[in-house]
């Protein structure tokens, strides 16, 4: 399979998926769990030797993205860009994808907490759900250890891992884990060893009967502004569950 899903489709599948939320049918097992305040999803923090934190997940979503992106200077007629800008088009691999998984948590310092956690797949290993090629077999997305980092999400793409966005209300500023950017032209000078020092380690994963994974892990990261400035996030921990049965995928 060598169909590559464009950008505004990927939005629309985003905006479907997270629409679900408030008529998706709820187990009795995720109730039980979602009231229990040792298993229930949450996110907590330090930024600026101030402790933040959310146990209440505001929003799912799911998105495929080309992979290792790179300029043409011609359209490739049988394909969708991945982007149109600086009078190129830019495509990735035509034979591979990344499916993203992100989880976002309401909370009243910020206007949005999300992580994403994105896998390469070879496309012949998805299949198509509405606008949507997911992993078929199985997810190999979750496993206990330490993830890598997506730094250049939503430009070349050729990292895949965790990426981490926030948006403070006081300083309206938004702070990235991956190279700060306009577009893939109008970036910050960092590069990819920007998380080199940092760690999103994945400590805990437990089946839930309905073939949910309920996912525990520690971070210590750098965000960055779109100028470049660097802050330290200390003492992280995170707890989620996954959606993938959303999309029916057996």
């Amino acid at each position: 399979m060598k169909f590559l899903i464009p950008i505004f489709l990927l939005f629309f599948a985003i905006s479907w998926v997270s629409c679900q939320k408030d008529g998706e049918e709820i187990s009795t097992e995720e109730e039980n769990l979602a009231l229990d305040p040792i298993n229930r999803d949450s996110i907590s923090f330090t930024l600026n030797g101030i402790v933040y934190g959310s146990k209440e997940m505001d929003g799912f979503g799911f998105a495929n993205k080309q992979t290792n992106v790179m300029p043409y200077a011609e359209p490739v007629n049988t394909r969708e860009a991945a982007y149109v800008t600086g009078g190129h088009w830019w495509y990735g691999e035509s034979d591979s994808l990344l499916f993203e998984q992100t989880f976002s948590f309401k909370s009243p310092e910020f206007t949005n907490i999300s992580i994403g956690l994105s896998q390469k797949y070879a496309t012949k290993d998805l299949v198509k759900k509405d606008n949507l090629l997911v992993p078929y077999k199985s997810d190999s997305t979750f496993r206990v250890g330490p993830k890598d980092f997506a730094t250049d999400n939503n430009l070349e793409n050729k990292t895949h891992g965790v990426s981490l966005e926030l948006n403070p209300i006081q300083t309206k500023e938004r702070l990235t884990t991956s190279i700060p950017a306009l577009s893939i032209l109008v970036r910050s000078h960092l590069d990819n060893h920007l998380q080199d020092d940092s760690y999103f380690h994945i400590i805990n994963l437990d089946t839930l009967k309905n073939d949910a994974l309920r996912v525990e892990a520690r971070f210590e990261v750098n965000v960055y502004t779109e100028d470049g400035t660097a802050y330290r996030i200390k003492d992280g921990f995170v707890r989620f569950k996954t959606k993938l049965k959303q999309l029916d995928v057996k």
